[in-house]
């Protein structure tokens, strides 16, 4: 066969997903999805970074939320070991704390968990050829943050926020210094910094204020 006339290589993702079932559906859809070769899967951002090289991925399905580092910081994480690997970021969370880390964290796409599958192939076949592909939702959550004097950007530094994202998950200074690799006392620093930032007292007005801000 002429060369020119070969195949075009098949475009392989690597799904981190922590939900069995949904993983499950994503794995068999990208069995089925022309052009497309599922190159692994992962439970954790922690069992992907062990797999990823061997797995040499051209782009990761990732979901924001998954147990212990989280889809962000393992995007970060993963461009350490595979820098030319593409990220779309999979969530149900679209508050704009949340979207304004995905945007600060460089992933080239995102799209909610409820899209259709036609949307989810659009959105792959776009990241996949090297163009940022991000849902309606999340440029109108973006653009409304954009307008507002008060907005999170404005507000906290980047890892206030995640340290908030975290306190509003319920998690304790030791577990939020487990999961971004710092000391307890850390962050009970950047919590503090946080509280004063926003006018909070406690975890009940810090979530009043937060939700005020348009983050939660």
């Amino acid at each position: 066969m002429n060369p020119a006339e070969e195949s075009p290589r098949e475009i392989r993702v690597f799904v981190v997903e922590d939900q069995g079932l949904f993983r499950h559906f994503l794995e068999r859809w990208l069995e089925d999805l022309p052009g497309y070769v599922l190159a692994g899967s992962a439970r954790s951002g922690e069992e992907a970074l062990a797999r990823l090289e061997a797995a040499h991925p051209d782009v990761m399905l990732v979901d924001l939320n998954l147990p212990g580092i989280d889809g962000l910081e393992f995007v970060r994480a993963a461009r350490q070991v595979r820098p030319q690997t593409r990220s779309l970021i999979l969530s149900s969370l679209t508050d704009a704390l949340a979207l304004t880390r995905v945007r600060e964290s460089g992933a080239e796409g995102y799209l909610e968990k409820d899209a259709s599958a036609a949307q989810l192939a659009e959105a792959l076949a776009l990241v996949a050829a090297g163009r940022p592909c991000y849902s309606s939702r999340f440029a109108d959550t973006l653009r409304h943050e954009a307008r507002k004097t008060d907005a999170v950007g404005k507000i906290l530094s980047q890892r206030e926020q995640q340290v908030l994202a975290h306190i509003l998950a319920g998690r304790t200074n030791r577990e939020i210094g487990e999961i971004i690799g710092k000391s307890a006392r850390t962050v009970e620093f950047h919590r503090a910094n946080v509280m004063a930032k926003l006018g909070a007292t406690g975890i009940t007005a810090l979530l009043a204020r937060a939700r005020q801000h348009g983050f939660g």
